[in-house]
C-alpha cells in the first residue's frame, strides 16, 4: 500500500524568533579670420522624439509614467512596477520578524465565503481557466476607470535556518518533501482565496481554511502570508507520487457568468509568479495555480 501523506501547519518555536564610446578626435580649431559659425542644434534622440508619446496614467491605483504605443506589450511590466511598491517584503528574503509583523497588518481575515458555501465547495479544476506562460494577447488599458485586466503575485515563501528566515521562489519550481513554507500573495482586487490539496489517488480537498464555505478575505494591494499565523507554516511529508497544493484567488462577485473565462497569462521571476487576467463586460477575475510537490530523499 502507497504510504499515506498528510499536509500540517508546523508550529514554530518563540525561541526561533530569535565600455567607452569609440575615441572621437577634438574639433579642429577655427581657421584665423573665419566667420563664426552658428551652433548647431544636436539631433533629437530617440527618447526625446517619444517624449510626447509619455503620459502617467493612474494602474490599479499607483501613477506610472507609460509610452500610450508600448501598452500592448506593457502589461506585465506596469503589474510589476505595482507589485514591488507593495511587496513590502522585499523581493530577495526575508526574516521572522518581518513576517510577523505582515502578519498583523495585511488585513486579511478568515470568514465565510460571499459566494456561498456552494459554490466554493463546487469547485472543478477542469472548468479553471487555461494558464498561459507569456505575455498577455490584448493590450493593457488604462483610462482611469477599470483596467481590464485584474492580476495577483503568487510566491512559494520558503523557511530556512529554522523558521528565523525565508526565501522565495515562483510557483513553477515548487517545492520539496519536508519543506516548510508560506505562500506570499498580492492581488490588485480584493479577492477570496483558498488552497486545495490533490494527493496521489488524485483526492482533491480544502485544506486553507479547513472548513469548506470559509475563504481568506484578501485585502487589494496587501501583501498576505498564508498560513495567516505568524508561527504557521505548511509541509508536505511523504517520498512517492506526486502532490499538489491547488490555490485559488477569484473575485467574490465572479458567480456563474459574471466568472471571467479568458486565459490567465502567468511570468516567472526570481521573486514569485505574476498572474494577470482580463476581466471585462461584467466579469471578474478567477485565478487558479496548481504548484506541485516534488518528493526526494532528505
Amino acid at each position: 500500500m502507497a504510504a499515506l501523506k498528510k499536509l500540517l501547519a508546523a508550529l514554530v518555536a518563540a525561541s526561533l524568533l530569535a565600455g567607452p564610446a569609440w575615441p572621437q578626435g577634438s574639433a579642429p580649431a577655427p581657421q584665423k579670420g573665419a566667420p563664426a559659425q552658428p551652433p548647431q542644434a544636436a539631433p533629437a534622440s530617440a527618447a526625446d522624439s517619444q517624449e510626447d508619446d509619455v503620459e502617467p496614467k493612474f494602474i490599479w491605483g499607483i501613477l506610472i509614467k507609460i509610452a500610450v504605443d508600448k501598452l500592448s506589450g506593457y502589461a506585465f511590466q506596469a503589474f510589476t512596477k505595482w507589485a514591488l511598491n507593495r511587496l513590502t517584503g522585499g523581493t530577495s528574503g526575508f526574516t521572522l520578524s518581518s513576517a510577523i509583523d505582515l502578519a498583523r497588518d495585511s488585513g486579511a481575515r478568515i470568514v465565510q465565503s460571499l459566494r456561498g458555501r456552494t459554490e466554493v465547495a463546487a469547485r472543478d479544476a477542469s472548468l479553471a481557466p487555461p494558464i498561459v506562460v507569456g505575455d498577455p494577447d490584448k493590450p493593457l488599458v488604462a483610462d482611469g476607470k477599470k483596467e481590464n485586466y485584474q492580476g495577483v503575485h503568487m510566491a512559494i515563501m520558503v523557511a530556512e535556518d529554522g523558521g528565523k528566515r525565508f526565501t522565495f521562489r515562483p510557483v513553477n519550481e515548487g517545492f520539496r518533501t519536508g519543506e516548510r513554507f508560506k505562500l506570499r500573495i498580492l492581488s490588485t482586487f480584493g479577492g477570496e482565496l483558498t488552497i486545495e490539496n490533490v494527493n496521489p489517488r488524485g483526492e482533491r480537498r480544502q485544506i486553507f481554511p479547513a472548513a469548506v464555505g470559509d475563504v481568506v478575505a484578501l485585502q487589494p494591494a496587501s501583501e498576505t502570508l498564508v498560513p495567516l499565523e505568524a508561527n504557521q507554516f505548511f509541509e508536505f511529508t511523504g517520498n512517492t507520487g506526486k502532490e499538489q497544493l491547488v490555490i485559488t484567488v477569484v473575485d467574490p462577485r465572479a458567480v456563474g457568468n459574471a466568472a471571467s473565462r479568458a486565459n490567465v497569462f502567468r511570468q516567472d521571476t526570481q521573486f514569485g509568479s505574476n498572474f494577470l487576467q482580463e476581466a471585462v463586460d461584467g466579469t471578474y477575475p478567477t485565478i487558479q495555480q496548481a504548484v506541485e510537490l516534488v518528493h526526494s530523499a532528505k
